[in-house]
């Protein structure tokens, strides 16, 4: 069997790229080792990743990316998709035996001004199995259950050997991209070793979909415990309890299905005993307020499962004929909701290489190179990020870093559109901006600074670098409200217009577009 290109893994990402692909007319061959639909994790989409769908229904015409990128359009023209509200990220840390949630342990931010341009939940099982669908209209030849045994790397090409219905299948592709994720197929087959970097944390996931979870908010007014209200409701967005074993996250679907996981930190005591079920309950038996939440809830099939340890990051991404996407490269955690918008824009990034030929030497240097650079920065984030959590104001001040590069990329792209590098190159996490990589690549020091002994003075001066750090980027105040609630403030814009260089009557007359879909 001959193809143009090859993709192993079809998810949501691998499907993508295939059907992009066949439009252009190229011959694409999808291989997935499992069917649809199936279960699968990675579901919190962000502002980012909006824009990624919508340059890519742009450029190929599919009005269906263009809807996926928004709640209200979501709902609108793809109703038999389930997904779920996401007005932005919620933090809460608790503690052990204590139910109460106070002011200074609460964080909102905002990602949308509104409903309808909000970001959403994906039920992967229902978003995977249309891409799916829409690849094979597309002409792709979409294979399921298929199993590679083995990749070599030809002169011309690649040659797979796999096996589907029981009978040896050989394959002679021109190009491979390894879209399996945690698979990790072409990584396992051609021997690219792992990265000898240091991680500087390490977790595991214990993981289910539930029914019957209450809004947590409720759950704490049922209480007395009063919450000033917010930019948004509390429970529609991406969720978070910081833990002293870890974190959980919490994502709502509009039909009342619950995504809730527990990211166990390997450094700390925690259950290692007992089935998946068992830890699920030895964990929410010790923080009163999430042993409320879901002391009604039922796992949904296949039930609460466990992972191995999550972290992994590969010495290369590329070679002459063969490409991983970014999450099967690397994947470290999904605390900030990293993972949708990385993959679309190596999905973006792929579609404009192979579309019409092969890439060249220096193109996929260039490929893989960026993926490494990105890599560095979203570890340099997280392993801060797991320092930071054990004291919710450094944790709090760190996030700050995130939430101003992110917000500050995505305003810009959408006022001022897509000038200068493309922004699919540009670099996620600002990985080819001098000015995000220095503060990136300090944060683990400077949170270990402020964390030694505890002392108020070291996190006084971890606060006051990191808002001194991001000013010149801080689009939306962080750091500025004392209720620490952020929401997406037209007058605060208007007012750091200057950090776009236009002037605040051309951020008057912009700012419409954050409305999105432009």
């Amino acid at each position: 069997m001959r193809r143009d290109i090859a993709i192993i893994g079809a998810g949501f990402a691998g499907s993508l790229l295939a059907r992009l692909l066949a439009l252009r007319g190229r011959d694409v061959l999808l291989l997935e080792r499992d069917r649809h639909p199936r279960f699968s994790l990675g579901e919190s989409s962000t502002p980012l990743a909006a824009l990624a769908l919508e340059r890519l229904a742009r450029r190929y015409q599919q009005p269906d990316l263009h809807s996926l990128a928004a709640h209200g359009r979501w709902c609108r023209d793809l109703s038999g998709l389930r997904c779920g509200l996401k007005r932005g990220f919620t933090f809460y840390r608790h503690r052990p035996d204590s139910f109460a949630v106070t002011a200074d342990a609460r964080l909102l931010v905002a990602a949308s001004p509104d409903d309808e341009v909000a970001d959403c939940q994906w039920l992967r099982a229902d978003v995977d199995a249309h891409l799916v669908a829409q690849a094979r209209a597309a002409g792709v030849d979409y294979r399921d259950r298929f199993e590679i045994v083995s990749v070599q790397e030809c002169g011309d090409g690649m040659r797979l050997h796999g096996r589907e219905a029981d009978q040896a299948v050989d394959i002679d592709a021109g190009f491979v991209v390894d879209a399996s994720g945690a698979g990790e197929v072409l990584a396992r087959t051609l021997g690219v070793e792992s990265t000898e970097a240091e991680f500087g944390f390490a977790s595991r996931l214990l993981y289910a979909h539930f029914d019957g979870v209450p809004p947590f908010a409720e759950v704490l007014t049922e209480a007395d415990v009063a919450l000033t209200p917010g930019p948004y409701p509390d429970d529609w967005a991406a969720v978070h309890h910081l833990l002293d074993e870890g974190w959980m996250y919490v994502l709502r679907f509009d039909d009342g299905l619950v995504s809730a996981g527990v990211l166990i930190d390997e450094s700390q005591p925690g259950p290692t005993a007992g089935d998946a079920n068992a830890r699920w309950q030895v964990l929410m038996n010790r923080y009163p307020a999430l042993a409320s939440t879901f002391a009604s809830a039922n796992p949904v099939a296949p039930g609460i499962r466990a992972t191995g340890r999550l972290q992994r990051w590969r010495r290369r991404a590329a070679g002459a004929r063969w490409a991983m996407l970014p999450q099967t490269f690397a994947f470290f955690d999904p605390l900030f909701s990293t993972g949708i918008a990385w993959n679309l824009l190596g999905v973006e990034r792929l579609a404009g290489l192979l579309e019409e030929g092969w890439p060249s030497r220096n193109q996929v240097n260039q490929y893989a190179a960026l993926l490494q650079a990105e890599a560095g920065q979203q570890r340099a984030l997280l392993e801060a990020a797991y320092l930071a959590r054990h004291d919710f104001s450094v944790f709090r001040d760190l996030s700050f870093l995130y939430f101003a590069c992110v917000s500050f990329e995505e305003i810009r792209q959408r006022l001022l559109g897509d000038v200068g590098t493309p922004a699919a190159w540009r670099g996620f996490l600002g990985a080819r901006d001098p000015f995000w990589t220095t503060l990136f690549l300090q944060a683990p020091g400077r949170v270990r600074s402020a964390m030694v002994g505890g002392e108020a003075a070291a996190k006084d001066s971890f606060s006051t670098w990191l808002a001194r750090a991001i000013r010149p980027r801080n689009l939306v105040g962080l750091g500025e409200s004392p209720a620490q609630l952020y929401g997406i403030e037209p007058d605060v814009l208007i007012a750091r217009s200057g950090l776009l260089g236009i002037t605040r009557d051309e951020m008057r007359a912009l700012l419409p577009r954050l409305r999105g879909g432009n």
